[in-house]
């Protein structure tokens, strides 16, 4: 716990979901209680990879480096290009999926990261 740096990186995460906290910070008990777990695919990509940050895997590379290039920046570590190469990554799936960017529901959030990756440009 006194250790600062890189020399732990998380792979797997739990997440104990037991309260809402509403805006005056006061906690309601949840009705179904639950734990999500999970690694997810960057983070695998990551441990194979040997790089302790999930923007450091050869998919997100690609994507940062051609994001560098039509926006033209030099800075490859500027934090809106993680924004649009991770954003570029979310609606690759979500296409894949059969989301199109719309007013409702799952094609809503679309058209929204899209345009969040269109701000970050």
């Amino acid at each position: 716990p006194d250790e600062d740096g890189d020399r732990y990186v998380e792979i797997w995460n739990l997440v104990f979901m037991q309260y809402e906290r509403a805006a005056d910070g006061t906690l309601t008990k949840l009705p179904k209680p639950s734990v999500d777990t999970g690694m997810g695919l960057e983070r695998i990509a990551a441990v194979m990879q040997g790089v302790h940050s999930n923007y450091d895997i050869d998919l997100f590379r690609a994507l940062i480096a051609a994001a560098a290039e039509v926006t033209g920046t030099r800075d490859r570590t500027a934090s809106s290009l993680r924004v649009i190469a991770d954003h570029i990554r979310a609606s690759a799936f979500l296409i894949a999926d059969g989301v199109l960017p719309g007013n409702e529901g799952r094609g809503y959030v679309l058209r929204r990261i899209i345009r969040r990756a269109l701000r970050h440009g």
